[in-house]
């Protein structure tokens, strides 16, 4: 039966045609919409607007913009309570993203590239308006700044202190009534414009919106009757921050602080000598650990006194050696800096060692010549002598800035030297003679050497020493003192907080103040 239909009927074309382009218009549906729901990575640098379609891109990449901006909005309005808003009209406070993720109000936010958003070029802004705040969010992200505006009061339906400005205009609780404005918007920049931008200047351009309400000047000159929504007269005034709107359904929390007391300063303390080690105190009055203060003097001041040494050094004879050599019997020899001479009487020469500052007179061939004072240390030579006797500080104060001066007595040989050129050469003699008629002559010639015999010959040379005067002088050094002042605390401050009912006046005529939180009533 099937074979016979079929034959009488012929091949079904028509129906095998129609199954291919239902096919084919799958297949080309498929191929179409696969993209887009499977979004490739198309780097549009490389590409032209012609070829690269990017539409799917780009609506992704708002996406992700749009929820990182509205991450920074919420969290901003959690954050701004009522003791971290502005207080006077104008007045702004900014956060950068940077400081929101310090403060744990965010984690670093990532744009459609996986990289981190500017952290200082991403931002929050909110600033005091009359009536209201308006909130700036902007974020820079690694391909795209932009920002959005949203305006924040103390509402009606608020369920926090502040919260962000429904569409339709609502009153703000304790503002004046005024002509209705235009329903705010929160734009993107580049969008709708904003009735209220502080950080951009009003275009000045009418708004197109109608509205029923009379324009501020047709207004009557009288103040305007008070809405439903205002504060009732009565109200306490003496809160020292904003008052939240009245709900039957919350209570309110109120919070009072109250200031340490100290006791009067005493009078700062007589001067007494401490250890230059101690600090200085110099606390806040404020701190209730501030009790005491203490105050440092140094000065220079005699601690004692100490021995004082100065020393000069200056060129003296001195023997230095002696030998035996065959010598004229009636002469003495003595060789100095290598020069030998032989005296004119037989006193032997000899230094003044055993002469001191007590017992002033010549002795053997020394005459003494008495005594000087010298800045400057005198030398020996072969007939001259210097004693040292002591210091001379009579120009000093009680410490000497330089050497003082030095006493010397002065002595000088009479025995006579000759220069000879061995110890077999007598020494040359003098004789004098004179008359009535004529002056007195004297005459040098050579002396006889007599026998001779040996003897010691002393050797003398000049070398340096030192020489040193010591004195009592007065030690100084730097000495503290310390003068202290304290007081005692009478009663530690406190902050204490209370939940009751909205405008409690035994609590606001006693120091209480909102903190702008409520709860629901039990």
């Amino acid at each position: 039966m099937y074979t016979e239909e079929y034959e009488s009927k012929g091949f079904p074309f028509k129906d095998l045609v129609l199954k291919l382009v239902l096919v084919v218009i799958f297949i080309f549906l498929l191929v179409w919409l696969l993209p887009k729901f499977i979004s490739p990575t198309i780097n549009t640098k490389e590409c032209n607007s012609k070829t690269c379609d990017v539409s799917g891109i780009d609506a992704l990449t708002s996406q992700i913009f749009m929820d990182n901006l509205e991450r920074m909005k919420e969290a901003a309005i959690s954050y701004y309570t009522d003791e971290r808003l502005p207080k006077e009209v104008g007045d702004s406070d900014t956060m950068t993203l940077s400081d929101m993720i310090g403060k744990k109000l965010l984690v670093a936010l990532i744009d459609k590239n996986n990289k981190v958003c500017d952290l200082e070029k991403s931002y929050v802004k909110i600033t005091k308006l009359d009536d209201e705040y308006v909130l700036k969010v902007n974020l820079k992200d690694s391909e795209k700044e932009d920002y959005i505006l949203v305006h924040l009061g103390c509402y009606t339906y608020c369920d926090s202190y502040i919260c962000e400005k429904q569409e339709t205009n609502v009153p703000i609780k304790g503002a004046k009534p005024s002509a209705s404005k235009p329903t705010p918007t929160v734009p993107i920049k580049g969008g709708n414009p904003s009735p209220s931008n502080p950080d951009d200047k009003p275009s000045g351009k009418p708004s197109d919106k109608p509205s029923d309400d009379p324009s501020p000047s047709d207004k009557p000159t009288d103040s305007p009757s008070p809405k439903p929504s205002d504060k009732p007269s009565d109200k306490p005034t003496d809160s020292p921050s904003p008052k939240p709107p009245k709900d039957p359904k919350y209570i309110y929390e109120y919070k009072k602080t109250t200031n340490a007391s100290f006791s009067n300063w005493t009078a700062w303390s007589a001067w007494g000598k401490t250890n230059c080690g101690t600090q200085e105190i110099n606390c806040n009055d404020q701190s209730t650990s501030c009790l005491k203060k203490l105050q440092m003097l140094k000065r220079k001041e005699k601690i004692g006194t100490y021995q004082k040494t100065y020393a000069k050094t200056r060129n003296v004879v001195k023997q230095t050696g002696s030998y035996t050599q065959k010598s004229c019997s009636k002469y003495n020899y003595v060789e100095i800096n290598k020069t030998l001479y032989a005296t004119t009487t037989t006193t032997t020469y000899t230094q003044t060692n055993t002469i001191t500052s007590t017992t002033r007179h010549s002795t053997g061939g020394w005459t003494y010549n008495g005594r000087g004072s010298y800045s400057n240390p005198p030398r020996d030579s072969a007939s001259t002598h210097y004693k040292f006797a002591g210091a001379d500080y009579s120009y000093c104060s009680d410490t000497c800035t330089t050497l003082p001066n030095y006493y010397y007595d002065s002595y000088t040989y009479s025995g006579g030297l000759t220069s000879v050129s061995s110890t077999t050469t007598p020494g040359n003699i003098s004789s004098s003679s004179s008359s009535s008629t004529t002056s007195t002559t004297t005459t040098t010639g050579q002396a006889s050497c007599g026998e001779y015999v040996y003897k010691t010959i002393p050797i003398y040379g000049t070398i340096t020493i030192t020489e040193k005067a010591t004195r009592t002088e007065p030690l100084y050094g730097t000495v503290c003192y310390q003068s202290t002042k304290t007081r005692k605390l009478i009663s530690s401050g406190s902050t204490k907080t209370k939940w009751s009912e909205y405008g409690d006046k035994s609590l606001l005529s006693n120091g209480w103040y909102y903190t702008g939180r409520k709860k629901l009533k039990k």
